[in-house]
């Protein structure tokens, strides 16, 4: 599993860094050519759709095991969003860059949850001391750490060059960065690791072939398809509307923006480091139950935030509001990570994606029309982050994995390997 692991840091730490360049501006952006809340939600929800569509080409690629296609076509679309994003203002093209969006963010963050469901399925070694089968939250942590650090340089290179207003340099450097990745992953030595992953998920029998009709009647014990519905309305509020919050409260200036992200890396690198060797060792239920009530506080945190606070109020709530947000993703990943080796894992992870995207394009589209009646956004946003607190609660429904299960997930998970990775 080296070769799967050292391919999943660099495919996610190479992408990071893209996203921070300018996807992670897509809000800001539109923000600034004067869309409103409204515009934002229905960008959104587009997006959502193209994620659809794409992930049934990822499907097709993958069951022929076309990993040239799959990573090719996670650079490509990325290169395309950038310069659509930067040289164009009209709304039909906007539009066009929303279904980009979805694209990308299918070939990017479905390949990267299969190669980490690989990676963190290692067979355990019956002569190591170190047990490897639940070593999940310590494999995200260190996924989290890397995010953080490299999307965060992402960010704040993004920042400087959109400040100065200098989109070309910023779309030649994302190309070339893109073309690099993708020399360096289709070399022999890449693709075979990527092979592997193939080897891990057959998926040329009928138990394991995808069918999208019968993941959106996807249920099990966990409660699992309640909360992926939820989950994606949750992460394009905090890749999203929370930005513009923090959009608007660094006197909406590019430059400040970047930099009070980037601010909060140290601290939670440290965090993380320190949390990522503990959280597979101490109770996961109580560790995951108080990440949800945390997570709640920290919307309600957003709520409460204004731009007009003082500067010794509001960073410090940043800082709080990032790391409770983190912190959840950390448990709340985990959990996820864990059922999905207990269950076929491409089922499941694909079940994530189709009803997560469904979420979206629902929620969304209704806070479209909600967001109509709201003139001001600060007030819109804030009115949504306060409704959205108790539903945040709504996590605690995903019950966490049965400890037999889990020590014996190797043997559940026997006959869906065709080798031994």
């Amino acid at each position: 599993m080296k070769t799967v692991s050292s391919s999943f840091f660099q495919f996610a730490g190479i992408h990071s860094f893209l996203i921070g360049l300018l996807p992670f501006f897509i809000p800001v952006l539109l923000l600034k050519q004067g869309v409103s809340v409204e515009g934002i939600a229905l960008f959104i929800a587009a997006t959502g759709f193209g994620f659809i569509v794409s992930l049934k080409i990822w499907e097709a690629l993958f069951q022929q095991s076309q990993w040239r296609w799959i990573i090719g076509l996670s650079f490509i679309t990325e290169v395309i969003l950038v310069g659509v994003l930067l040289f164009s203002d009209s709304p039909l093209i906007w539009a066009f860059a929303a279904l980009l969006n979805g694209a990308y963010n299918c070939f990017y963050w479905t390949t990267q949850r299969v190669l980490f469901s690989t990676m963190t399925s290692e067979p355990k070694n019956p002569f190591s001391q170190t047990n490897t089968d639940n070593q999940t939250g310590k494999q995200f942590g260190n996924f989290q750490i890397l995010v953080v650090v490299v999307l965060k340089l992402g960010i704040l290179v993004g920042a400087l060059m959109l400040e100065d207003s200098l989109k070309y340099s910023l779309w030649l450097v994302s190309s070339f960065i893109s073309l690099a990745g993708l020399m360096w992953f289709f070399q022999a030595k890449r693709m075979n690791a990527f092979l592997t992953v193939s080897q891990f998920f057959p998926v040329n029998t009928d138990a394991q072939k995808p069918k999208s009709t019968s993941i959106f009647r996807f249920k099990d014990a966990n409660n699992s398809a309640v909360v992926f519905y939820l989950d994606g309305v949750f992460l394009f509020l905090e890749s999203y509307f929370w930005v513009v919050s923090l959009f608007l409260i660094s006197q909406e200036s590019v430059k400040e923006l970047g930099i009070v992200i980037v601010s909060l890396t140290v601290l939670l690198s440290v965090i993380f480091y320190l949390l990522k060797n503990k959280i597979d060792s101490i109770d996961r239920n109580k560790v995951y139950i108080c990440a949800v009530i945390f997570y709640a506080v920290s919307w309600w945190l957003r709520s409460v935030l204004d731009p007009s606070l003082p500067n010794h109020f509001v960073y410090p709530a940043i800082l709080l509001i990032a790391f409770l947000t983190t912190f959840f993703r950390l448990s709340f990943n985990k959990r996820f990570f864990d059922h999905a080796k207990e269950q076929r894992p491409l089922n499941y992870l694909l079940a994530k994606s189709y009803l997560s995207q469904t979420g979206i394009i629902v929620f969304y589209l209704a806070v479209a029309l909600l967001a109509s009646y709201f003139s001001d956004v600060h007030a819109s946003l804030a009115t949504l982050y306060l409704v959205l607190t108790p539903i945040a609660l709504i996590y605690m429904v995903y019950s966490g994995p049965k400890e037999s299960n889990v020590s014996s997930n190797v043997a559940a998970n026997a006959p869906l390997r065709t080798s031994k990775t």
